[in-house]
């Protein structure tokens, strides 16, 4: 893997990369989370590699190796722009997009406003719901509110034993020096999650009020190729992606939906390298004949 950096319109982003260089482009999005960061695609990516796609996944602005942008860059169309003009300083006219999340809703945004620069595009457990409808869903704390209990709430731990008790994994497991990307050391000697509240913060905000449902239509009109992969577990999420889905589907009949049993919206550490085949798997089949050849 490799981790160039690049400026895109005055924001610095730190870029994972993995795969053959001249090979298809994959661009992947990361979700929110305590310590989130692109690092987290590093247990899945190996099947990508080996089809021989040229995978990049940048850390979003305030995660992981990237600084956090100003508050309105974290609008979501915003983002989705932003990610488009990352396509272009990597030389990419085309390329596979895969969003998780937070990723997912930045994704529908990209193929809905520039469709013609996206061959295919997988949404993990995301992109086929409006957050704003889903239950506990809160419009009323300003940038301001969020931005102080994100400061509150950054997660602290004093070492890399807690992380790998936090995870309840073995210590060697290589999730937990993915998670340990989104960390820093702190005043104390302990660890810090490395995203403040002036990332977290505009980036709720905004996810909240982002209507992917103005998407679908778009992306259906023109005929992207679409997987959705879902969560099952707990019960709870399961309900959620079944109400959300009955909306999307009616938008986007043509989509792939798959239900990945026994997976949590941690879809793609959960999964791992199945994740990794099973995009690889999709992007092959007879309805799209994407390869990892350019």
């Amino acid at each position: 893997m490799t981790r160039p950096n690049h400026t895109v319109d005055g924001v610095p982003l730190y870029v994972r990369r993995w795969g053959a260089r001249g090979g298809l482009p994959l661009l992947f999005l990361h979700s929110l989370g305590p310590a989130s960061s692109a690092a987290f695609l590093g247990l899945a990516v190996g099947p990508l590699e080996d089809a021989g796609y040229d995978v990049a996944a940048p850390d979003l602005p305030g995660y992981g190796g990237s600084p956090p942008a100003d508050p309105d860059a974290y609008a979501v169309p915003a983002l989705a722009e932003l990610m488009g003009r990352l396509a272009d300083d990597l030389g990419w006219s085309r390329f596979v997009l895969v969003g998780h999340s937070w990723g997912g809703a930045i994704a529908c945004h990209l193929a809905a406003a520039h469709p013609e620069r996206v061959r295919a595009l997988v949404l993990v457990d995301s992109g086929h719901l409006d957050y704003a409808d889903t239950p506990g869903a809160d419009l009323t704390a300003s940038i301001e509110d969020l931005v102080a209990e994100g400061d509150e709430r950054r997660l602290r731990l004093p070492d890399r034993a807690a992380v790998v008790e936090m995870l309840e994994v073995e210590p060697e497991d290589v999730l937990v020096d993915a998670f340990l990307e989104g960390m820093e050391p702190d005043s104390g000697g302990g660890l810090i999650s490395r995203t403040p509240g002036a990332a977290r913060g505009p980036a709720l905000y905004h996810l909240a009020r982002s209507r992917q449902s103005d998407t679908w239509p778009l992306i259906a009109a023109a005929e992207v190729p679409v997987l959705l992969l879902l969560a099952t577990q707990p019960d709870g999420a399961r309900l959620v992606n079944e109400q959300g889905l009955a909306r999307f589907s009616a938008q986007h009949p043509s989509a792939d939906v798959r239900w990945v049993e026994g997976a949590t919206h941690s879809l793609v550490t959960d999964e791992r390298e199945r994740f990794g085949r099973a995009v690889v798997g999709w992007l092959s089949g007879p309805a799209h004949g994407v390869s990892g050849e350019a």
